[in-house]
């Protein structure tokens, strides 16, 4: 093939054509995170702004780290005994010396597949927030002295609670005969379980999100839309 003699080498044309491709590659992504952090911004817009907490209710709590967040409710209440919603064995350990349970919604692959930070894999991430794909609920079983001192707590009506109850039992996957699914030889340890959960989990439905439609459900003033932690907890009275 014939060639100008004023042509660059063509080891030097493929490197312009690679930046190219990289310059448009970068553009692309920032642009998707300044889409996403804009309707982030967006939903610090708050909800349920009359809510007012009930001063002899139920109190729930919610704790967060830094990407996740679960609510931790009384275990029994006149609303609902929570251990009689789990199938018998569940927990390897006696559910009624427990006070509380905490609950939370997320990525089955990431969930059940990354009991430590040390566990966790960039491909596990990449699939979880760039991939809709399936979900679970993570129950924990703890007493009061074990709730963080950091969590966040409010008080809410009977009422409120019944509406959080039916929220959180619409999240289970649930058999013919109503029990919850468990799957298998997932727990991280005696005092916790796997279910399985409606929903495909993606970044613009995330286990905060999930935590947030609860609160939103339930009367709680929130964000309007809680992709992070910090949105979820950002409106709590205390």
């Amino acid at each position: 093939m014939n060639t100008s003699k004023h042509d660059p080498p063509q080891p030097l044309r493929i490197g312009k054509r690679c930046l190219r491709w990289l310059k448009r590659l970068a553009w692309l992504v920032l642009s998707c995170l300044a889409f996403y952090l804009s309707i982030a911004l967006v939903g610090l817009i708050p909800v349920n702004n009359d809510f007012q907490p009930t001063a002899d209710g139920i109190e729930i709590w919610l704790v967060s780290n830094a990407i996740h967040t679960d609510i931790v409710l009384p275990i029994r209440t006149e609303v609902i005994d929570w251990r009689g919603r789990f199938p018998p064995g569940s927990f390897a350990v006696d559910p009624w010396r427990a006070t509380h349970v905490a609950i939370g919604w997320g990525n089955k692959d990431f969930y059940v597949n990354t009991p430590t930070w040390a566990d966790l894999q960039f491909s596990t991430v990449v699939k979880a927030l760039f991939s809709p794909s399936a979900s679970c609920m993570h129950v924990s079983l703890c007493t009061a002295e074990n709730l963080a001192q950091d969590a966040c707590s409010v008080k809410i009506s009977a009422a409120q609670y019944q509406r959080l109850v039916e929220f959180i039992n619409n999240s289970f996957r649930h058999q013919a005969d109503g029990s919850t699914t468990l799957i298998p030889h997932a727990a991280y340890g005696p005092n916790d379980a796997f279910f399985e959960a409606q929903g495909r989990y993606h970044c613009f439905n995330t286990c905060n999100c999930w935590t947030g439609r609860a609160m939103q459900a339930t009367g709680i003033r929130t964000g309007w839309y809680t992709p992070l932690p910090g949105t979820v907890l950002l409106y709590l009275p205390n």
